[in-house]
Parts: structure tokens; C-alpha cells; sequence
């Protein structure tokens, strides 16, 4: 099937048989899994790996430009594979810098003039809010430069100027380093025990794997939790395998049990949901819905009876479903701060201490700021957190709540609220009527849900990037088919 027949049949398919299988483009599973090998040696440290990833990248240049696209991002975003500082440059300032310099080459049409001049307008808004703080901008320097990396979009407009764009074979490129990387989760977390091929899935400090010191416990039996953002390529799979796309019970089966080993209820809930908005159609939405929610309600109860209580005191399970729920159901019982803490599971607790701060200061439209919780040290903006279990980390930066929106509300205020709000409409609003604009919808959707969780909102350097990939995938489209009709029309008049 064309991709043309694709997209006109994908809000109307009616049965799972009619779609098409997703395979990759020929000849790229070597170059994918070769690719992700040399980033997890990197991200172990093992400094060598480099010049394969630097060869596989110049190659992919050359002969596949949705190879590159793919690569570079993974690069630039580290994805659980490296982290931003392995180079002598974070890497998303790299990201950052891309996209300023292809907004000042490429030759625009009228929605990327009208998208870029949001984006100047939000960074702008930005830019000046952190000028209204305390704390220097060479702290906030970072943080704000995260925030204001969506024009990345412009990186693969620019990679594709002049040449076609064909959202399947995109949808092809995606494919190998999403199932790849949903493979290594599987071996790291239930075969190695540890951090090995997906090396920075984790949040906390002190845990670092090395090539020649690796955390792991090799066919243990003690399975690891693996925080999500390896994963987070998924997100580009959603709408092509709700609408388009079929894959095998075996690859189904590989995506499950990766999402299983990241025990990240937040992040499985987001594709699940958004799988679901998506299926172009009432019937099969309802038909997904009622599966998810008898395999929920199983996985619940399974989850339940492998409850344990950890070392403070609190009820854990290994898949988290069952502990995450019962903390929504208790949330009816609250009667006070305290009670809301204990709630939130830590996010909650986070929150109390720096919005009462920023209420108390009469910063709640400007915020605190860019702070950064490794280097702020100004008085003004140290509180004292009660409700943390761990009085030992009591003391803390009025910064970092795992609630986006909270976050976005102590570091700019309700103005840089509004204003982040109302960019990512804005930049929905302008694609909206064109023939893939679902596609940019549905991984901002994604992010915006798992922001709710402390993942990767969009106001960090993975969780930014992604969609500005996924909005220019709209864009060149378009272009494309205007590109086609002028040729045909070209053709036309010659004959």
C-alpha cells in the first residue's frame, strides 16, 4: 500500500488486518543496532566508541537522511544512553545552537515564519522573567536554553531542504532504534540486572556504569527498574500503529515487556492513553479501552500481591500500578499539608514548601527563575522541606517538583504558564489542517502526560526536542506534496 492510501484510509480503518506491516527500511537493522552499541559504549564511558558513531553518522548523512535525523537526535537528546555532558559541550546546547543557526539560513515559508515568530516571542518572554530574578543568568543559563530548545524543529527541515520527505519511510527509520532500544531494557533489566546497554536509565546520583566497572548482577533474579526516557521513541510510533501500521505479536511482546521493566506507571499510562485517543474511530477505541482496562484491573491485582513494604515504611510494588492507584484513591482522605504530602509519593511533598515560599515573596507571576539545584546558593530561595521521610535532604533549592506545571509556576510564575500554554497550542494550531498534524498532537500529548509523573515535561532537553522532530514531520509533508504538484503541474504543461 502507498503511503498516499495510507493516510487517506488511517481514520477509517475498521479492522487491524487492513493495516499495513511496519518494517524497517532495507539494509538498516545492522546500522540501527551497531549505532545504539557504539552510544551505550559511551555512555559507559568508553571513550573509542565515539569514532564508530561519528562513521555510522557520516555514512547515514550520505545515503539516509532519516538515519541521520534519528541518530543526531539520539545523540543530542542522550536518551538514557549518555548523558548531555560526555561531550566537551552539553550536548543540548549543541541542539540549541543547531536550530538558531538553520533560523537564520533557511528560507522560510509562511508557517515556519509564523512558528518562529512564537518561538522568538516565547524565548523572548523567557529571557526577560529570568532577568527579573536574583539568581545570575549564567545559572539559569541552562535551564533556560532547555526550555527554548523546541527550535530544534528547523534541524530537519533544514536536513531535508530540497529533497522529498515521505512520512512512511520516516515511520520506517523510526522503527529498528525504537524495537532496539526496547530490547536493551529487556536484556538490562531481566538478564543483566543492571546498567549496561542502556547505562543512564536511572535518576539518581552515585550510580554510575562504567565499561570497566559495570552495575549489574548478570542472571540474578534481582530485576532493576529502568527509569523511561531510553523509550521515549515510542512516543513516534503511536499514531502510526493506532491508525496505520500493524506488528507482530512477538514485537508486541518486546514492547511490553521493556515498558514493564521501566515500573514507571506515569509513562506506560501516557502511551496507553494516548494509543487509545487515537484510534481515529468510537468503535475501535472502545474495543482498546475495554482491553486496557481488563488488563489494568488484572495487573493490579497481580502488582498488589507482590506488595512489600520498603525501609520507609512505605507500601512498594514491583510494577507500581497497584501502589500508584491506592495513592489517587487516598487522596479523598487528605486533611492537611501533611496529609497531601504523603499523597503526592514524594511530588506532592516536593511542592508545599517552594509554592508556600513563592507565595510569601509575592512571586507567583514572575517565579522564582532558572534555579538550578546543584548551584543556587542564595538564602532567598533555600527552604527547609518538612514532609520529606528523609529529613537528612530537608534542606533544598526552591526548585524541582516533578509536576511540570508546578515546576513551570515556581521557575517563571503564572505568566510563563500562559505563555508555555499557549506557544504549543499556537504551534498545533498552525499545522492543524494539515494531513499529518495528528502526528505533532500526539507526542505533545504524550509529553504533557508525562510531565504529570516528573518525566521528561516539556521544559527539559528530551522532553522538547522530541516534539520539535515530531512537528517538522507535518511541515515537510506538506512541503513534499507541494514539491509533487508543482512538478506535476510542470509535467503537464510541457505535454
Amino acid at each position: 500500500m502507498t503511503e498516499t492510501a495510507i493516510a487517506h484510509t488511517g481514520h477509517d480503518r475498521a479492522d487491524e488486518s487492513r493495516k499495513t506491516l511496519l518494517t524497517a527500511l532495507p539494509g538498516s537493522w545492522p546500522w540501527a543496532v551497531g549505532f545504539l552499541l557504539s552510544m551505550s559504549a559511551l555512555g559507559l564511558k568508553f571513550y573509542p566508541a565515539l569514532l564508530p558513531i561519528i562513521f555510522i553518522m557520516a555514512r547515514s548523512f550520505v545515503n539516509n537522511r532519516y538515519d541521520f535525523l534519528i541518530q543526531l537526535t539520539l545523540f543530542l537528546g542522550g536518551y538514557a544512553l549518555i548523558t548531555p555532558e560526555i561531550t566537551l559541550i552539553h550536548t543540548g546546547w549543541l541542539a540549541f545552537a543547531l536550530g538558531i543557526f538553520f533560523m537564520l539560513i533557511l528560507r522560510k515559508d509562511k508557517r515556519l515564519r509564523l512558528i518562529i515568530a512564537a518561538w522568538g516571542m516565547y524565548f523572548l518572554l523567557l529571557a526577560f522573567l529570568a532577568l527579573t530574578s536574583e539568581e545570575s543568568m549564567r545559572i539559569q543559563m541552562r535551564a533556560l536554553v532547555a526550555y527554548s530548545t523546541f527550535i530544534y524543529f528547523l534541524v530537519p527541515i533544514a536536513l531535508f531542504a530540497g529533497q522529498k520527505f515521505s512520512y512512511d519511510s520516516f515511520v520506517r527509520a523510526i522503527f529498528p532504534y525504537a524495537l532496539t532500544l526496547c530490547a536493551f531494557y529487556i536484556i538490562d533489566s531481566y538478564v543483566l540486572c543492571g546498567w549496561v546497554l542502556v547505562p543512564r536509565s536511572h535518576l539518581w546520583d552515585g550510580m554510575t556504569s562504567t565499561f570497566d566497572s559495570l552495575c549489574w548482577m548478570p542472571f540474578s533474579g534481582s530485576f532493576v527498574r529502568k527509569y523511561p526516557p531510553g523509550l521515549y521513541f515510542l512516543t513516534f510510533l503511536i499514531l502510526p500503529l493506532a491508525r496505520q501500521y500493524r506488528i507482530t505479536l512477538w514485537q508486541w511482546a518486546i514492547i511490553l515487556l521493556a515498558l514493564a521493566a521501566t515500573q514507571t506507571f506515569t509513562f506506560v499510562s501516557g502511551l496507553v492513553v494516548v494509543f487509545l485517543l487515537f484510534q481515529g474511530g468510537i468503535k475501535r477505541m472502545m474495543m482498546y479501552a475495554l482491553i486496557s482496562i481488563a488488563a489494568g484491573t488484572a495487573l493490579y491485582f497481580i502488582d498488589g500481591s507482590m506488595a512489600y513494604v520498603d525501609d520507609d515504611y512505605r507500601t512498594v510494588t514491583p510494577i507500581r500500578l497497584y501502589s500508584s492507584v491506592n495513592q489517587i484513591l487516598e487522596v479523598t482522605e487528605a486533611v492537611d499539608d501533611e496529609d497531601l504530602a504523603e499523597f503526592g509519593s514524594g511530588r506532592i511533598a516536593q511542592a508545599i514548601p517552594k509554592l508556600e515560599l513563592l507565595y510569601n515573596l509575592g512571586y507567583e507571576w514572575r517565579g522564582f527563575g532558572f534555579l538550578d539545584k546543584s548551584v543556587t546558593d542564595n538564602p532567598k530561595f533555600i527552604v527547609e522541606n518538612e514532609y520529606y521521610l528523609d529529613q537528612s535532604e530537608s534542606i533544598e533549592v526552591a526548585t524541582n517538583i516533578e509536576i511540570t506545571a508546578l515546576q513551570i509556576i515556581v521557575t517563571i510564575g503564572y505568566i510563563g504558564l500562559i505563555a508555555h500554554i499557549l506557544f504549543y497550542f499556537y504551534t498545533w494550531w498552525v499545522v492543524r489542517r494539515l494531513r499529518h498534524a495528528d502526528y505533532y498532537l500526539s507526542v505533545i500529548i504524550s509529553f504533557v502526560w508525562f510531565g504529570l509523573g516528573g518525566f521528561e515535561g516539556l521544559i527539559s532537553f528530551m522532553g522538547v526536542i522530541t516534539p520539535a522532530v515530531a512537528l517538522a514531520v507535518p511541515l515537510l509533508c506538506d512541503k513534499t506534496e507541494q514539491l509533487i504538484a508543482l512538478e506535476k503541474k510542470q509535467k503537464d504543461t510541457h505535454v
